[in-house]
């Protein structure tokens, strides 16, 4: 009986000892050496004030640095190539910085070539899908089909028939916001029994100038009433459009109404296909500074409550709620349906626009990329 004992002692102090050595080695840059915790952010095509996802990553971390007394900078790389991408994030780490931001695919072979040369930096990624993961990495992607679906079916629910999605590039992230939009659209224009058409096409770049202007301008002469805008500061060429011809606009990544409202018109964004980056940031950067060992690899971030909406990691603005015929009500109730139902959205990306499998109320109209 003493033996056993000795032994379970034993095994006990040895697990204490592996899981207090772990604990100090995931906190050598937390809380218990604060003053060694530094904050980066290196950006990939726009810049912090983009309006979108680099701003939501920026104003994130931003607000969780300045809570706990942090030092936090972001670094826009001085062009567009992986080498001034891996030279901005090679600057940061020279400087001191041990947790690095990176937002966007671009930044994919970047943190490929500079995570390896830096085990001890924790990098920490937002929509990557191409890239190869070490010990020191954690990818966070989203459901973004499924904020795509929300605002689909709520625009169709409040009255929409003629609907427009404008892509940046034909990119992962950006093509499921595209057949999430679809296929709520599909679905409430189903269950209302109502015809629809949707106008698709991609931008070809991630910013709005004249030729994707009025190339938007052009749908809504023709009658398009409302655009889906995805693809970073792309929206401001489709808030120009509809304001000049009395349309409507959906934003992306973060709640853009403000900004719109701000540069354009009042009203003109009636919603936004939320990723929650801000919250994301925050949360991971949480986890850093309390010595939690982030969850590593690549994680999928969408629904985690049908009861509390704002609890998730895609949705709809509701501190602002534009629409009149569509309810925050019933869109609480179509959260808790899909929750409780992840086969009512396809993630399925593989078909060509014109063939994402619609009924009969829905009639997709796919365009060649603008540029």
């Amino acid at each position: 009986m003493i033996i056993v004992m000795k032994k379970m002692l034993i095994a006990l102090l040895v697990t204490a000892s592996v899981f207090f050595t772990l604990v100090f080695t995931l906190g050598t840059i937390g809380r218990n050496n604060a003053e060694e915790f530094k904050v980066a952010m290196v950006t990939d095509f726009s810049d912090v004030n983009d309006g979108s996802f680099n701003q939501a990553c920026y104003e994130g971390a931003k607000e969780w640095s300045r809570k706990h007394n942090i030092t936090f900078n972001y670094y826009k790389p001085a062009g567009i190539s992986p080498a001034e991408r891996i030279k901005s994030m090679r600057l940061a780490i020279d400087r001191g910085y041990n947790v690095i931001l990176c937002p966007g695919f671009a930044l994919g072979e970047p943190i490929s070539t500079v995570a390896p040369e830096h085990p001890n930096v924790q990098f920490i990624g937002l929509d990557i899908s191409s890239l190869q993961l070490f010990d020191n990495v954690t990818v966070y992607n989203y459901h973004e089909e499924i904020a795509g679906y929300l605002a689909g079916y709520a625009v169709v629910k409040e009255g929409f028939r003629k609907l427009g999605f404008l892509g940046g590039q034909e990119y992962e992230s950006i093509i499921r916001y595209g057949y999430g939009y679809i296929q709520g659209a599909d679905d409430a224009a189903n269950e209302l029994g109502e015809h629809i058409d949707i106008d698709y096409v991609y931008g070809g770049q991630f910013f709005g100038d004249s030729d994707i202007h009025n190339y938007i301008y052009q749908w809504y002469k023709n009658g398009t009433e409302i655009v889906f805008s995805c693809g970073g500061s792309i929206y401001t060429s489709v808030a120009l459009a509809a304001k000049e011809n009395g349309g409507y606009m959906i934003g992306v990544d973060s709640d853009q109404a403000p900004i719109v409202d701000r540069d354009f018109a009042p009203g003109i964004c009636i919603t936004s296909a939320m990723k929650m980056i801000k919250k994301t940031v925050i949360d991971k950067l949480e986890m850093c500074y309390q010595g939690i060992p982030l969850e590593g690899g690549l994680q999928n971030l969408g629904l985690v409550s049908g009861e509390h909406v704002e609890e998730n990691y895609v949705q709809l603005p509701l501190d602002d709620w534009r629409m009149e015929n569509f309810t925050v009500d019933e869109y609480k109730e179509l959260v808790n349906y899909l929750y409780n139902h992840e086969e009512a959205v396809s993630p399925d990306i593989h078909y060509k626009p014109g063939e994402v499998p619609v009924s009969e109320y829905t009639t997709i109209i796919p365009h060649d990329n603008i540029k």
